[in-house]
């Protein structure tokens, strides 16, 4: 069949979809036309409803399981801060029985004790110092909630430990003392954490002198749940701010004096 004849045969027939094309010896079709078949369901996009019940979903998960992570993690400090205190006590308690039942704050320098800086509130370091043979980590005596008295770390090198050596003020100390507190008297304070409060205001370094008319309580400075007490018997409190009032109402009762007196750092 000539050109001319299929050309004629494809006028009027179905194959206008095709270009024929003549080579010598060879009748080649080409398809103009192709038929794209539909994507299939796996590559569907996800609809604007669906990305949002997503979002929401996760929204909840993330409401549920982030106080619950987080909760733990922030008791840690304050679980480390008691056992500072309980610490302290012992050394205390330590110091006491090698002593003839004294406190350093009992003793006469010469007698390896610190009365006399009694005189000198700036000097409160000292009466920590006279402990370093019973306590024999100057940390303990720097609560982890207390970012302020934190010893700064140089960067790009290794961190530098709290050493006793340099202990020479109160920079890296958190905890206050208690004057008044006598180990027989089990219900006397002998520290606790430095956020002190009286009559709701926040308490300053320096000599602190609380009597009966005295509303003691802790601000959230170190612990969002309260502060925590050393008993003269070694014992710790973790109290509330409300709690801390009653705990120095049965201070006051146990000593059996009219005012006490708290040392600040």
């Amino acid at each position: 069949m000539t050109d001319e004849a299929l050309s004629n045969h494809a006028s009027g027939s179905c194959f206008h979809a095709f270009q024929i094309h003549s080579i010598p010896g060879v009748v080649a079709v080409k398809e103009q036309h192709q038929v794209r078949s539909p994507k299939p369901s796996s590559e569907r996009g996800l609809t604007l409803l669906e990305v949002l019940g997503v979002i929401l979903i996760l929204a909840v998960l993330a409401m549920v399981l982030i106080p619950a992570i987080s909760r733990p993690v922030s008791r840690v400090p304050r679980v480390r801060c008691v056992n500072n205190l309980k610490n302290i006590g012992l050394a205390f308690r330590i110091f006491s029985t090698d002593h003839g039942g004294q406190w350093p704050m009992d003793r006469s320098i010469t007698n390896q004790g610190t009365r006399e800086w009694l005189a000198d509130d700036t000097q409160l370091w000292r009466h920590w110092l006279q402990l370093s043979n019973e306590l024999s980590d100057p940390t303990m005596l720097l609560c982890p909630s207390d970012l302020q008295r934190q010893p700064k770390q140089p960067f790009f090198s290794a961190p530098r430990p709290l050493t006793w050596a340099g202990f020479t003020n109160t920079a890296h100390l958190s905890y206050f003392l208690g004057l008044n507190a006598r180990e027989e008297s089990y219900q006397t304070i002998l520290s606790g954490d430095r956020n002190l409060t009286t009559n709701g205001f926040p308490v300053r370094p320096g000599r602190l002198i609380v009597n009966e008319s005295t509303v003691v309580g802790f601000s959230t400075e170190l612990h969002a749940e309260g502060g925590s007490i050393l008993m003269a018997d070694g014992s710790v409190q973790q109290v509330s701010d409300r709690r801390a009032n009653e705990a120095w109402r049965a201070n006051l009762n146990a000593s059996g004096l009219k005012t006490n007196l708290w040392l600040v750092p």
